[in-house]
């Protein structure tokens, strides 16, 4: 059986794709006058102007990267862009690049956790430089303790009662030492004791930069514990 190749993406379907993979919510439409496209934002999140109401945020910021388009609202108050053929590629770079490289970096973290068997953690792209790991536990932390151990601090929970919130606290400052000495700064780790309603909580932040640097050390730790 003979599979057909895909067929290539359209500058249009290449663009609506880029905006999909980095959570902007827009919808892509061809133009007539001039050849190009439209790009019309449907959302105010992850945008390096303000969204609603005005254009002009938009139009200085493609003035100040050196773009020929322009942008404009519809009726409903969205920012329009206005992308000349030859500008396509450029407004795709600009917008979409470091959230798909974000997002790519959470993906390929979140996939380490989990087959270390950390399967409670939550990576989620909190900006272009960061993303958060959430580790929601009803089992007095036990997920948040592997994975101090997973990075070789074995006793990270002895002497901490993880029921109370200084116990809870405590690991979260051990913690933060702990991923400090496997990836180097730019991590910060807090703990939020639960209600009846919500598990305890350990919420680590952690710049972009850092993501592969401990998603590496944990498929590391995982290989030689399975070895």
């Amino acid at each position: 059986m003979t599979t057909a190749a895909a067929e290539p993406l359209t500058p249009q379907g290449q663009l609506q794709q880029s905006l999909d993979r980095a959570r902007i919510t827009a919808r892509v439409e061809p133009a007539d006058d001039p050849p190009g496209l439209l790009v019309v934002l449907l959302g105010g999140t992850r945008l390096p102007f303000t969204h609603f109401a005005s254009a002009d945020d938009a139009n200085t910021w493609l003035k100040n990267a050196g773009i020929g388009a322009t942008a404009d609202t519809d009726e409903d108050d969205n920012v329009v862009l206005h992308l000349p053929a030859g500008t396509v590629d450029a407004v795709r770079e600009l917008l979409t690049s470091a959230y798909i490289h974000a997002e790519d970096a959470a993906d390929t973290l979140q996939h380490a956790l989990h087959q270390a068997g950390i399967t409670l953690a939550t990576v989620t792209v909190t900006d272009q430089d960061a993303v958060a790991i959430e580790i929601a536990d009803s089992d007095n932390l036990a997920t948040g303790v592997n994975l101090g151990v997973q990075l070789g601090a074995d006793s990270i929970a002895q002497g901490l009662e993880l029921h109370r919130p200084k116990g809870m606290r405590k690991l979260a400052r051990r913690l933060h030492l702990v991923l400090t000495g496997a990836v180097g700064r730019g991590v910060a780790v807090r703990a939020e004791p639960g209600c009846e309603h919500r598990d305890d909580r350990l919420l680590i932040g952690l710049h972009i930069g850092r993501v592969s640097s401990l998603a590496d050390r944990i498929n590391a730790a995982a290989a030689q514990s399975a070895s």
